[in-house]
């Protein structure tokens, strides 16, 4: 015999583990059985999976056993998923698990307590994360099987109530092991068109396995993130996926996301007259307020008076300008420098005259006497032109300080008789056949009177 054709123990268990490792079927297996001859070994598990005619060795290692939510028993029913792997060494096999729930909770609804639970401990489900719907959607997006029921129900409850709405089908596999790859797909496709305002994903109702494509947790952090506003309507209205709650709006139905997203025509008509009506009033409201302040204004005193209360105001600032002239300090001080020079000029004759009749004494008499005589005059003259000059000083302040006073008294008095400074403290002026009313005697009663406010006129009767 030819030894070259005879391969070792090693060899051949190398050759089944490639085997194995190759067949896609055995990556991810699916199995239900019964627990026989459970044990720990350290932190991991060993037991055998069996039914009525077969077992299969399995082994559930550290760390994907901390996710077990009851205590494994022998005789337990329980459904796994997990890996065929080839033990070389001795040349057997086993299943590889990754997770394990029990028969009565089921692996796939087991996953889907745990995957909600993460998510929502996320706060992936908080309600404040959510994208509002906008009330009149002009462009959805609609994310199902291009064959299914959901999206003729979608396409006919929008045509039905308010047919406006553009629907684009962005077709995607919605059941099987594929389904959520091709639902990302389809919904990143949404994405880069950017032109939709809404989304609706789902399909009809089904099985729990059916839907179970809606659980996924890639699938749902792509909706969550979304920049766009997602309806989840997945299967009836009992059915509840994660998509549902990650999603902006969960409806029960694909109908019922139409529903969501559709204004029925009656109600739209019903808020096209209401909205009507209210705009019809608020204009001819708006419309009556400025015709009466039109009025008020037009027939206000101030504006038919116009004319005479401006030459009233004309004629006390001309008397107040004319005052104000009078104690100009400019024309005071050129009266007193007149009076100045006319004293200067008379004190000038007075010496002059002095001086001849000095001199003529002086040449008639030639008496030392009467040249002294002319000295003292001389000099008590010179005394009461330098008293005159400290006296015209002193007039000359005190007159300035008069016109100072009466300058401040003056202003104040403008500030105070102005009728708008007093109207702005609350005062008003009441008008009756346009006179002014100073006395309750001048009325009687059922008279019409118009009250003059600082922003404007009333009128009034008097009770």
């Amino acid at each position: 015999m030819n030894n070259e054709r005879f391969l070792s123990i090693s060899d051949i268990n190398k050759y089944i583990s490639f085997k194995f490792e190759q067949d896609v079927n055995l990556q991810e297996v699916y199995l239900q059985g019964e627990i026989s001859n459970f044990k720990y070994s350290g932190k991991h598990c060993y037991f055998s999976l069996k039914d009525s005619s077969a077992e299969i060795s399995a082994m559930y290692f550290y760390p994907y056993n901390l996710e077990l939510k009851f205590k494994p028993l022998d005789g337990m029913s329980v459904q796994v998923v997990g890996k065929i792997q080839v033990y070389q060494k001795k040349g057997t096999y086993a299943i590889i698990i990754k997770k394990m729930a029990q028969t009565g909770v089921g692996l796939l609804y087991q996953e889907f307590l745990d995957l909600k639970e993460k998510l929502q401990k996320e706060g992936l489900f908080d309600e404040n994360k959510k994208l509002p719907l906008p009330e009149y959607p002009e462009k959805i997006a609609v994310v199902t099987a291009s064959t299914g029921e959901a999206i003729h129900d979608i396409i006919s409850t929008f045509n039905r109530r308010f047919p406006l709405a553009k629907i684009k089908l962005y077709p995607a596999l919605v059941q099987g092991i594929d389904a959520p790859k091709d639902l990302m797909r389809a919904l990143k496709q949404v994405y880069l068109d950017g032109d939709a305002d809404a989304i609706i994903i789902g399909r009809g109702g089904g099985s729990f396995e059916d839907l179970s494509c809606f659980n996924d947790e890639a699938l749902a952090r792509m909706v969550f993130a979304s920049p766009i506003p997602i309806v989840s309507a997945v299967g009836h209205e009992g059915d509840y996926t994660i998509c549902d709650f990650v999603a902006s709006h969960r409806a029960p139905t694909p109908t019922g996301a139409a529903v969501l997203l559709s204004k029925d025509q009656k109600d739209i008509i019903n808020l096209l007259v209401s909205s009507s009506k209210r705009l019809k009033g608020a204009i001819t409201a708006k419309l009556k307020e400025a015709f009466q302040n039109w009025f008020n204004l037009h027939n206000s005193y101030g504006l038919a008076n116009f004319s005479q209360i401006i030459e009233n105001k004309v004629l006390i600032y001309q008397q107040l300008e004319e005052k104000l002239n009078r104690f100009n300090p400019v024309t005071r001080v050129n009266d007193i420098n007149n009076a100045l020079n006319e004293a200067n000029l008379r004190l000038e004759n007075a010496m002059t005259k002095v001086y001849d009749n000095s001199v003529a004494s002086y040449h008639n008499f030639a008496s030392r006497l009467r040249i002294d005589l002319v000295n003292n005059k001389i000099e008590h003259l010179e005394k009461d032109v330098n008293k005159f000059y400290q006296d015209l000083n002193t007039n000359f302040r005190l007159v300035l300080n008069h016109f100072d006073n009466s300058f401040t008294t003056l202003k104040n008095q403008i500030v105070l008789l102005n009728p708008f400074n007093i109207m702005e403290k609350g005062y008003s002026i009441v008008y009756k056949n346009d006179k002014i009313i100073t006395s309750t005697k001048q009325l009687l009663k059922n008279d019409t009177v118009t009250i003059e406010m600082v922003d404007g006129k009333v009128d009034a009767i008097i009770k």
